[in-house]
Order: structure tokens, then sequence, then C-alpha cells
């Protein structure tokens, strides 16, 4: 998989930004034929719209909710409105618990070469100077050393860049997103708390490719996005959520980047990673969650909090779950 740009839309997709990234919605300033033919493109996937979900079967009522993974002030009414479900849930899946998590950066510190170069060039030498002084403005506003930073490996200094600064200064003042709410909330009640992915499955992913392809796709997408948090689009991202507006984030950033690509020529290319980003980062794990959830769905009232953009689609938890036989209804959130 080509890694960096996939992380780039994982990031960005997933909306991992925080409320006090204020700004324009750029969404609302473009012509109101491309905003009417974007809004349509989205609403002709199932499950386009919605945050709260009820899913039944065999008498079973359990619910699942789009989360935001890093801290908006709306998500205090949000946790409000999960506490209050009836009947309530008895067990919580995430994409990944904190004890996870946790397990996670263990796994990299005991294994610094599935993160940092340990062979060869810096990226100062790898880079060139023009793209490593771009790397350099964005390690400083978010206040990070870019000595460190040079001997990440791609894939790493990607998830970081891709962190917009406003964001960063949220996750260093320790407030908590709507996922870590709810697992604070699940464990006020004692209930079992379950990961969605594991360590093996996610390093897969994220840590997967040769140096040598997240270097070229570090280079291209330097080149292509220049700031990889695209934070102009963020204040939009957040309305679209608030909204529940979930396929619409993926076809503005979509097409964002498409229109974007023309300018190098290279439209074909983002088009492919576009597909492997669905393919690799939703639906393979999509697929993999669901065939955990069935079985336990069927069986137990439980509550499902996972990113936004994995609900809706074809693909989406909630369509697979609807073929596997589940009833499934929007709640107002």
């Amino acid at each position: 998989m080509r890694l960096l740009t996939s992380l780039l839309f994982l990031i960005s997709f997933s909306s991992s930004v925080a409320a006090n990234c204020s700004g324009p919605n750029l969404f609302e300033q473009r012509p109101e034929a491309e905003r009417t033919a974007l809004i349509k493109k989205a609403q002709k996937t199932p499950f386009a719209e919605g945050l709260l979900w009820q899913i039944e079967k065999n008498e079973v009522t359990s619910y699942i909710i789009g989360t935001f993974h890093v801290h908006l002030p709306e998500h205090a009414a949000m946790v409000d409105r999960v506490r209050g479900l009836s009947p309530r849930p008895e067990q919580l899946f995430l994409e990944l618990t904190a004890e996870d998590q946790l397990a996670f950066q263990q796994h990299l510190v005991k294994h610094p070469e599935l993160y940092l170069i340990q062979e060869g060039g810096s990226l100062i030498d790898r880079l060139g100077p023009k793209l490593w002084a771009g790397v350099v403005e964005q390690l400083k506003s978010r206040g990070l050393p870019p000595f460190m930073a040079a001997k990440y490996q791609p894939w790493f200094l990607g998830m970081t860049l891709m962190m917009p600064p406003c964001a960063m200064e949220i996750v260093k003042s320790g407030a908590k997103g709507l996922d870590v709410q709810i697992e604070k909330m699940a464990e006020d009640r004692d209930l079992p708390i379950h990961s969605l992915d594991t360590v093996e499955s996610l390093l897969d992913i994220l840590a997967g490719t040769p140096l040598e392809q997240q270097l070229d796709d570090l280079r291209w997408s330097l080149t292509l996005q220049g700031d990889l948090a695209a934070p102009e689009m963020i204040p939009a991202v957040i309305d679209m959520y608030l909204t529940e507006q979930v396929q619409l984030i993926w076809e503005v950033n979509n097409a964002d980047f498409i229109e974007q690509s023309a300018d190098y020529d290279d439209t074909a290319r983002v088009v492919e990673m576009l597909q492997e980003v669905e393919d690799q980062l939703l639906i393979r794990r999509n697929t993999t969650w669901v065939q955990t959830l069935v079985p336990a769905l069927e069986q137990t009232p439980s509550l499902v909090a996972v990113g936004a953009l994995h609900l809706p689609g074809e693909a989406g938890v909630l369509s697979q779950l609807k073929n596997a036989g589940f009833a499934i209804t929007r709640l107002p959130l």
C-alpha cells in the first residue's frame, strides 16, 4: 500500500481535528452548482448521513455511534445522549482500547526499526533541501524538533504532520475525543471493553510498506499537498461532522485532491490511491470488524464507537450489518 497518502486520508477523513481550528467553511464558499453536485453524489451512498444508529437482531438491541477522534465541545452532549440509551448496552467495542493503544506504543519503543530509519541517510538527505525545508516549517508550527523527526520513517512522520497545529494543542491540553469519553463512561459502568483492531493489523497497514516506496509517496505528497494536514478545510470537516453529513466529508476531500492533482498531471495516481485508501483503511478494516461484531451483537446488547467514515457505503459497517440480517434505524443525536 502507498502508505503516506493513505495515512493522509485516514487522519483527515476520520476527522482528527479540534474545534478551535476555526475559520471559514470553504465548502460553503464554493459555487452552488459544485456544492449541489457533491451533496447529490454523497446522498447516493447508503447510510450517507447520521451518526447514531440502533442495530437489532434476535430481539437484541445494540447501538453504533460515529466518532470524532479529537475533542469537540459538542462531545459532552453526545456522551449524555449515549449514556441515556435504553436498553443499556452491556459491552463496548472501540477501534482500539486505551490499553491496546498503550500496547501499540510500547511495541514501537521495543522495536524502533518499525518507525526509525536505521541505515543510510536521514530524511534531510533523502528529501533534499527544498522539501525538507517545508517539513521543518510544519514541525515548528507543531512545536516539534526537526532533528528528531529527520530519523523518522515516512509513515511515522506522516502521522505527525497530519495532526494540525490547532489539534496538537488540544491533545497536549489533555482534552479527550469522543472515543475516549465513551470509554470512560463504559469504565464507570464496569462494562467489558473490546478492541476491533489489533496491534499486528495496524502495524501491517502503517509500517508494512518498503522504505523507498514510503519515501516516494512522501515526496509526492509534499509536492502535491504542501501542508499534509490541509488546515484550510478543517472548519468545513467539523461542520459536516456536526451536521451528520458523513459521506460528504469523503466526497469533498476526494474532489479536492483530484482537482489539485490536475495541476501536476497526476490525476490517475490520486484516483488509484483513493481506491487503495478505501480498500485498505476502510473496507478491509470494516469487514474484519463486522466478523467480530455479528456474533457479538446477535447475543449481547452492545455499543460500538468507531470513526464516522466507517459507517456509510456499500462496504460500510452499517451496510455489512444490514446484509447480515440486522435491522438498522437512525436515531436523533
